[in-house]
């Protein structure tokens, strides 16, 4: 089984720096050129499920994405960005003084927002990993699945799937994919442009 992790394009609230959660602007110009030319580094994938976040910066990723291939895509909440509550919209270089993430979270996940009415990144990882589960339920060795998402949140759930591997925070447009074989997760590769 294959997984291609895909992050979403650039967007308006990225260009300005504001922090964008389960708040929503819609990609850029810049995003959708940035999509289009993922989409055609993964144009002879086979791909055969495709699942996004409802959010319209993830779907029209997702939409780009799925042009040259004939597969329903599937919305799921669970597949959002952490919900940074009522910290959303606001610049991230004022949230950032609030050390609501450890100065090392890209190691040690430690992410927590619910004291501002958002979410810990535990449960982030949490509701991610039992969407993977109901995927798999359904699926078999040869699918290849798309899954679009989000930077944070993405970050989180791969890190996990991948233990105590190094990789790189997803940037805008970028995809890792990973294989699932004997319950195990190996990184193919990652593409950024």
């Amino acid at each position: 089984m294959k997984y291609i992790f895909i992050r979403h394009g650039k967007t308006h609230f990225n260009e300005i720096g504001l922090k964008q959660g389960w708040c929503d602007s819609p990609l850029t110009k810049e995003g959708i050129q940035q999509i289009e030319k993922m989409s055609q580094l993964l144009k002879d994938e086979k791909i055969t499920k495709a699942y996004t976040s409802p959010t319209l910066r993830a779907k029209q990723t997702a939409q780009i994405i799925l042009k040259e291939h004939d597969v329903l895509l599937h919305e799921d909440e669970r597949l959002k960005e952490v919900n940074f509550g009522v910290l959303e919209g606001l610049p991230c270089s004022f949230v950032d003084t609030l050390h609501l993430e450890s100065p090392s979270w890209l190691d040690d996940l430690e992410m927590d927002y619910t004291s501002y009415q958002g979410e810990n990144i535990d449960d982030v990882i949490i509701r991610q990993q039992k969407v993977l589960k109901e995927i798999e339920k359904i699926s078999n060795e040869e699918d290849c699945i798309v899954v679009v998402g989000h930077g944070c949140s993405l970050y989180a759930l791969i890190k996990t799937l991948l233990k105590d591997e190094k990789i790189a925070f997803p940037g805008n447009a970028s995809a890792y994919i990973l294989c699932k074989k004997n319950n195990e997760y190996k990184l193919e590769k990652y593409l950024r442009l």
